[in-house]
């Protein structure tokens, strides 16, 4: 029997108190112009001076094939872009995408996605000096978008195209002395059915006993009440077995009822409780997504609906991991809002607030409009030390092709 750990009985104990609020959108940058990237293809990464980096499509040269960005903030509040690396096609790889991740000696790291079979794709590497970024390509066997990084500086996420007609796999990359060495943790298999899911949608991340916890947006239950054939998603838990192998479970397959969750686009974010948070970009009781927490305690895992997507004016189709604050407030951003954009419309900040009882707030911060904020926010949003919000948008902007921006609270 199929456990349905998200259904509409979980969702009896919401509170849904939906308002606008009159908080400000400051656009950072606007992406698109002249020998500038544009599109932004994945959340924000903060160093410890405050500086921003992401990656986008386009670029300088005839055809554009994305960047790595830094936007630093400068004394009369303004923030001034460098482009760290502009990517070349063939060789030189192609599209960027998911969130960037610092070493601790400074370097960065991107997945990169390539295009066909012309495009190189994998992890690039870029390191700080004094003539500005020089880069390097650790692995060209494929990766999914953002990586996830150990103490001792291993690398993991969906890495490597796996052992079933490249449908991917879960791995890790380890340097040595002279290079680095890939070790396939778990391949996507299909079989029977993806039941195992596949495509996962950002890294895994730890919990505090050393797992990786993730979601795969496809794969899964490929029949009804799920909307497709490819499955609409899992969740899933690696836990090391002590000989260098890990051990693949799914802790749950969405679209286990009528009123669950379909499609996660995003990874799940933990809070200091050990509590998992994620969204889906369909399904729940209105059709339209739902945020959903889960929690294992003594092999047993608790799961509930905290948010039911009701109405698109308020915001519908989750995207993008979501942050959580010290309060255990959560961030994310959606498609909809009041401002027709076409399709769903221009999209829309919230904020989930846990409240006394045991229900959770939600409230509007931002609706994006093309000329505030940008349109179309497809990730997530990030968190600095005061409380601030950074995001991108993928369209919209002075220029059409996205904006960075920063809220304040």
């Amino acid at each position: 029997m199929r456990r349905a750990l998200f259904t509409a009985s979980a969702t009896l104990a919401l509170l849904l108190q939906v308002s606008a609020q009159t908080t400000e959108v400051k656009v950072l940058h606007n992406f698109g112009s002249s020998n500038d990237g544009n599109v932004p293809s994945g959340s924000l990464l903060i160093d410890s001076s405050g500086s921003l980096y992401g990656a986008t499509g386009g670029g300088p040269g005839e055809y554009g094939y994305g960047t790595v960005f830094e936007l630093a903030p400068q004394a009369n509040g303004e923030w001034a872009e460098t482009i760290v690396h502009a990517f070349t096609g063939g060789s030189g790889g192609s599209d960027p995408w998911g969130a960037p991740l610092f070493d601790t000696r400074g370097n960065l790291y991107f997945t990169v996605q390539g295009y066909g079979s012309a495009d190189i794709g994998g992890i690039f590497s870029f390191t700080p000096g004094t003539n500005g970024w020089t880069y390097s390509v650790p692995y060209t066997g494929g990766a999914g978008p953002g990586l996830l990084m150990d103490r001792l500086g291993n690398l993991y996420g969906a890495i490597g195209l796996g052992d079933y007609f490249g449908l991917g796999a879960i791995g890790e990359l380890s340097p040595v002395p002279r290079g680095w060495t890939y070790t396939q943790l778990y391949s996507f298999t299909c079989q029977p059915s993806c039941a195992d899911g596949y495509g996962p949608p950002a890294p895994p991340i730890w919990d505090s006993r050393g797992n990786l916890w993730g979601v795969t947006t496809y794969g899964g239950i490929s029949d009804s009440p799920c909307v497709t054939e490819e499955g609409c998603g899992v969740i899933f838990v690696m836990t090391p077995d002590g000989d260098g192998a890990w051990t693949y479970h799914v802790i749950h397959r969405f679209a286990s009822s009528p009123t669950d969750g379909q499609f996660p686009l995003a990874g799940l974010a933990l809070d200091s409780e050990g509590n998992f948070y994620g969204d889906t970009d369909g399904g729940g009781t209105h059709g339209l997504g739902i945020i959903f927490r889960f929690s294992v305690t003594d092999g047993k895992v608790q799961a509930s609906v905290i948010h039911n997507f009701s109405n698109c004016s308020t915001g519908c189709y989750p995207e993008g991991t979501l942050a959580i604050d010290s309060a255990g407030n959560l961030y994310g951003m959606a498609q909809g809002g009041p401002n027709s954009c076409g399709g769903p419309s221009c999209g829309v900040v919230f904020k989930l607030a846990p409240q006394a009882n045991g229900t959770w707030k939600y409230s509007v911060l931002v609706n994006l409009t093309e000329t505030t904020g940008g349109v179309l926010p497809f990730y997530g949003l990030i968190l600095d030390s005061k409380g601030n919000l950074y995001g991108v948008t993928s369209s919209g902007g002075q220029y059409g092709g996205g904006t960075a921006f920063e809220i304040s609270p």
